[in-house]
């Protein structure tokens, strides 16, 4: 047995949950992970997992021991990344999550570029809305916006998003401008309920006065495509960012709301497990993305 294989097999499963995910993430069969854990207990004298039919759990030797074994494995890792810094060139996978709709107007066309500068990099995107489990999945880096709320994992900003009120000219006819904050709760609102606040506006004035309102959402979406589609096709007011909308407001399919009231803008992180060495592929696509915050709408 090839006992350190044996131990960085445990924590696979370990961060997997169970021996059929763990196969998957090494390449290798079901069994064959089953047997490295089997001969792994047989070799420290001890079991280390409570196998049920459902669920893995550790033994109080086994939290013990996946101490020691992560430590191994994260000391592996930090030595091959050392020598990779040799090359000065990222390679392997890259494994990026970030919501579908960013991932296909943003992140996509400005990742052509640095894979064309990386030929020994290989791109997998998760375009997934909902938020998931980096160590899990196996991801490397995700891009999120709002603040990090997962404690174990590292966010770096790359920028802000900022924010505007927009309407059709349409919806305008039939139901005025409004002038002031305060005039929003009489009109109608889309709202995406992705954000975290979708249906409440913090708003800042000229002279710095603060306005909160409260709103009533006629129409919403967790897809930001049909809500801003909504929001062109006359059902009401909606939030958007500005990257989002600049070309339906050249157009003359949209109108700006409100342009004297500041929004607090939303920031743009890239998040990934944290580890005691970042790999090079993720410090190098973090590096870029922050050269380039303005191509993702953020600002510096």
């Amino acid at each position: 047995m090839d006992k350190y294989r044996a131990m960085a097999v445990f924590v696979q499963v370990v961060e997997s949950g169970s021996f059929s995910a763990a196969a998957g993430k090494l390449g290798i069969t079901k069994s064959a992970v089953s047997q490295q854990v089997t001969l792994l207990e047989q070799d420290v004298g001890t079991r280390l997992l409570h196998r049920t039919t459902r669920r893995l759990n550790l033994t109080e030797a086994g939290e013990t021991y996946l101490t020691g074994c992560r430590q191994m494995v994260e000391a592996a890792e930090m030595a091959n990344q050392q020598i990779g810094q040799f090359s000065k060139e990222p390679s392997g996978t890259l494994r990026i999550t970030c919501s579908h709709d960013f991932a296909a107007r943003q992140l996509v066309p400005l990742l052509a570029p640095f894979m064309e500068r990386y030929p020994k990099l290989s791109l997998y995107i998760d375009g997934s809305d909902q938020a998931i489990n980096l160590v899990e999945e196996g991801i490397d880096l995700a891009l999120r916006i709002g603040p990090l709320i997962e404690s174990s994992l590292v966010a770096r900003k790359i920028g802000d998003l900022p924010l505007m009120l927009v309407a059709a000219p349409s919806y305008l006819e039939q139901h005025g401008v409004p002038q002031v904050p305060a005039e929003l709760v009489n009109h109608q609102w889309v709202a995406f309920t992705q954000l975290a606040q979708p249906y409440q506006l913090n708003l800042q004035g000229v002279q710095g006065q603060r306005h909160k309102v409260r709103l009533y959402g006629r129409a919403c979406s967790n897809s930001h495509a049909s809500t801003l589609e909504m929001v062109v096709s006359g059902m009401g007011i909606g939030r958007f960012f500005e990257q989002d909308v600049v070309r339906k407001l050249e157009e003359g399919r949209l109108v700006q709301l409100l342009s004297n009231y500041r929004h607090e803008p939303e920031g743009l992180y890239a998040v990934y497990p944290h580890r005691a060495y970042m790999p090079l592929k993720v410090r190098t696509v973090i590096n870029y993305l922050i050269e380039n915050r303005a191509a993702l709408g953020a600002l510096g």
